[in-house]
């Protein structure tokens, strides 16, 4: 089950609050993570899904990904592009077989994240229904 805490801190990552989003960190390391990754995903999908459907051709995917891997900032873990291929991919298609690597699959959900819904490109109201959504989604899973 994901808390608020763990909703908020999305939000503030998505809307680059980094102060705000160190705070809620720290508040997570203290009471916990359980169920981060879930609600992770599910936030992955809708992101992934407000982007790409099932008539998405592969090629498209591949230039979204290098696009995200060249404009990443120093500094950030390398992500495996083939890895973040296919988890898109996924989420469009769930027949897709993924077997990823969990903190691989976690550093591609995230900056996918950050590439869809980041730098304003998603309305506050638009943020806030995709997250309740999100997390209603991790809490059936």
């Amino acid at each position: 089950m994901s808390s608020p805490e763990m909703v908020d801190y999305i939000r503030t990552m998505i809307r680059g609050d980094h102060e705000a989003n160190d705070r809620i960190e720290a508040r997570l390391d203290e009471i916990g993570w359980d169920g981060f990754p879930t609600l992770l995903g599910a936030v992955f999908y809708f992101a992934v899904n407000r982007r790409f459907d099932e008539r998405t051709v592969p090629g498209e995917i591949m230039r979204f990904v290098a696009d995200m891997r060249a404009s990443t900032p120093a500094g950030t873990p390398e992500i495996d592009a083939n890895a973040a291929e296919r988890l898109i991919r996924a989420a469009v298609d769930p027949g897709i077989e993924t077997n990823i690597d969990p903190q691989m699959a976690g550093r591609v959900q995230g900056l996918v994240i950050l590439q869809i819904l980041g730098d304003g490109a998603i309305s506050d109201e638009d943020l806030d229904a995709l997250l309740v959504e999100a997390a209603d989604l991790a809490s059936r899973v």
